[in-house]
């Protein structure tokens, strides 16, 4: 059996190998990243797959995803809150955040299969994605976790993959239009926190009048937020 071996040297954590600055988390167990990105292919035991890992990080990555949903939209139905979550996460967005990623230049995988072969290409790609997230979450915790998620899931898909249905700013800016208002001025008001924990706060101004405004740990979701503050003002005036 020919393999293409993992390209993973043992770094510690204050020097990160190149796969970890790319996600953003550094290891306090090596082992977990290198299972997380070997094949059943490529493993000399099932435990030493990425199998296991992607069926924890599936779970994790539903859980993150409905809570954050569940807070987002709280007059939406289960119905209308699953449809929401399937189209964050499905085998296509995975699959373009993964690519993103480069993992394909990572995984362990024996010879034989086709990585570069585009349906077998997708399927590892995004069970190595939920590994990786299976993974931070046994060697940290959920808290690492959902910034992963939130960083390269939620925020990196939210205005890509939602219509503009459930798209505030999407909402906010059409609104704007049929009142003949002027368009919502999105304005990044402060940055705080170190660098692996920053927060930015985004203020909504229309007519250089300050309405809603929002922080999170990603550009994208504090606009988001301070969108819907916004549309909810314009639209149920006090």
């Amino acid at each position: 059996m020919k393999i293409l071996r993992l390209p993973i040297r043992l770094f510690s954590r204050k020097n990160p190998a190149p796969i970890e600055r790319k996600i953003g988390y550094a290891f306090n167990d090596k082992t977990l990243l290198k299972r997380a990105l070997t094949h059943r292919s490529a493993a000399a035991s099932q435990s030493e797959s990425y199998e296991r890992l992607e069926f924890l990080g599936d779970a994790v990555l539903d859980l993150v995803v409905s809570q954050y949903l569940m807070k987002k939209y709280p007059n939406r139905s289960e119905g209308e809150l699953t449809q929401i979550r399937s189209m964050l996460v499905n085998a296509k967005t995975l699959h373009e955040i993964a690519d993103s990623l480069q993992l394909q230049n990572e995984l362990h995988v024996d010879k034989s299969i086709n990585i570069h072969y585009s349906p077998t290409q997708r399927n590892l790609l995004s069970c190595a994605l939920e590994a990786i997230i299976g993974a931070i979450y046994l060697d940290s915790g959920l808290p690492q976790a959902e910034k992963f998620i939130t960083r390269f899931i939620i925020a990196d898909q939210e205005q890509k993959a939602i219509p503009a249905e459930y798209n505030f700013k999407g909402q906010l800016l059409e609104f704007c239009q049929k009142k003949g208002l002027n368009p919502p001025d999105f304005r990044m008001v402060k940055v705080q926190g170190p660098d692996h924990a920053r927060q930015y706060t985004v203020a909504v101004y229309i007519a250089n009048r300050l309405y809603g405004s929002g922080t999170a740990t990603t550009k994208r979701t504090a606009e988001q937020q301070a969108a819907e503050k916004t549309y909810k003002m314009l639209v149920n005036p006090a």
